[in-house]
């Protein structure tokens, strides 16, 4: 197996696209049959000044259980539904520290409970490239996350957003195969 390399709270960008369905994979499929890639489909994304309930509906709309929070094309961080439906507004709102900022659960918004681009730790696309869907697969069994970010390098430097695994579309395409 591949060992995996991350980038370490890289710059990112985002792109926008259009989504497309998931099909059956065999686990010994390229792991690149599996991401939502952001060159060819739509990321879904979010302002993070959002309210949370706001970005759960579009969630739902969508289809997807994670957004990217992004201003000026600049990836701010993600949220996911368990962010939302968790524990995250609850800590926010008990947060003796947060001055100036809301007290009711309909204010809070996308930046105060999303996970920040610096605590994300994308996976390399050229990692993903060599690895199979069983690789990935693995590191979804090895870690707690529901999703996992590619990241490429950028032509004159930087990072972009590349990609996104989903562990429930993993699951799906394995299991229907």
């Amino acid at each position: 197996m591949f060992e995996p390399t991350f980038y370490v709270a890289p710059p990112v960008r985002a792109r926008l696209r259009t989504p497309t369905a998931a099909a059956a994979l065999p686990s010994t499929a390229p792991a690149l049959d599996a991401m939502t890639d952001l060159a060819t489909e739509a990321a879904h994304v979010v302002s993070p000044e959002r309210q949370i309930d706001d970005a759960l509906r579009d969630m739902i709309g969508f289809g997807v259980r994670l957004l990217l929070a992004v201003h000026d094309d600049e990836v701010l961080g993600v949220i996911t539904s368990y962010d939302i439906t968790g524990e995250r507004p609850i800590q926010f709102l008990q947060d003796p520290f947060r001055s100036g900022k809301p007290h009711r659960h309909a204010d809070v918004t996308v930046a105060d409970v999303m996970t920040p681009v610096g605590e994300i730790r994308p996976l390399r696309l050229g990692w993903v490239e060599g690895a199979t869907v069983a690789d990935v697969a693995t590191l979804f069994r090895a870690r707690p996350d529901s999703h996992l970010l590619v990241a490429e390098d950028e032509p004159g430097g930087g990072v972009v957003i590349r990609g996104i695994f989903s562990r429930t579309r993993i699951e799906r395409q394995l299991e229907n195969h």
